[in-house]
């Protein structure tokens, strides 16, 4: 299964999910579905997050095995 860590790297950027949402073209509700639901990532959402977060999408993303 895939953990995602979009949360903690959120907040250690000092965003809300709202500020998140904005820079990423979603909705608040969207991220909050991206942080409790680790696989549900497109690649232009995660590529997105890379940029806004300051973190490589391997950073983002891990395998949990």
């Amino acid at each position: 299964m895939i953990k995602n860590h979009i949360k903690e790297y959120r907040k250690k950027e000092g965003l809300t999910q709202y500020e998140l949402a904005q820079k990423i073209d979603l909705t608040r509700r969207g991220v909050i579905y991206l942080e409790n639901h680790s696989k549900d990532v497109n690649l232009s959402t995660a590529m997105k997050l890379s940029k806004v977060l300051k973190v490589s999408i391997d950073d983002l993303f891990e395998m949990d095995d």
